[in-house]
């Protein structure tokens, strides 16, 4: 009887310390939320950015000016708007790229990379867009992330209007993402569309 009462008087405490924590739940997760772990998240972030655009040096200078009072989410999300904001304005521009050796080309290739009156593409266009994939290793040559060929878009340096050619010294590759802020009217539009911040958006906490 005795370790009946212990037990439900110790049991009576344990419930009656749960309570508060059940009613103030919402204000004690706003309290971590705001506070989380900021560092891990950076940290998380400057790995997966060295590793899949290497070619761009991002900054996190905009950390240094968020409001402490702020959800940990909301910092998430300001930090990875303002690297998106950077990976959209980076200086690129279109340049010629190294050759490729002879051996490696084809019999039609000098004959093909002369431009035409019509100014059509070539018919062994796909071949010389795999060649300057190749040669770049499949990375893309404004943010040299990984690219799949089927993925990859070719652009010429020189454009046909100011006398390009087809020949590869002239084909350079790009990911999905710099094509389109390469081509884009609207850089502000355009980044919201970038297949950049979406991968970084799935890593805020919700």
């Amino acid at each position: 009887m005795f370790l009946d009462f212990k037990f439900v008087f110790f049991g009576s405490l344990v419930t009656l310390s749960l309570i508060p924590l059940y009613i103030y739940r919402k204000e004690i997760y706003k309290r971590f939320s705001k506070k989380g772990n900021l560092k891990v998240f950076i940290k998380d972030l400057k790995a997966y950015l060295t590793y899949n655009y290497p070619k761009i040096n991002f900054n996190f200078d905009i950390v240094e000016k968020l409001d402490e009072k702020d959800l940990l989410k909301t910092k998430q999300i300001l930090i990875i708007e303002d690297l998106a904001r950077q990976f959209v304005y980076f200086e690129y521009e279109l340049s010629t790229q190294k050759g490729v050796p002879k051996e490696k080309l084809w019999s039609s290739y000098d004959q093909n990379s002369t431009l035409h009156k019509d100014n059509k593409f070539p018919i062994d266009w796909p071949q010389r867009k795999e060649a300057a994939w190749n040669r770049e290793e499949g990375n893309c040559n404004r943010c040299g992330t990984k690219t799949k060929l089927v993925d990859a878009n070719a652009l010429l340096a020189k454009q046909m209007k100011n006398g390009g050619g087809f020949n590869l010294e002239n084909v350079v590759i790009l990911c999905n993402d710099c094509a389109r802020i390469i081509k884009s009217q609207n850089l502000e539009k355009t980044k919201k569309d970038l297949n950049f911040l979406d991968k970084l958006m799935k890593k805020v906490s919700y």
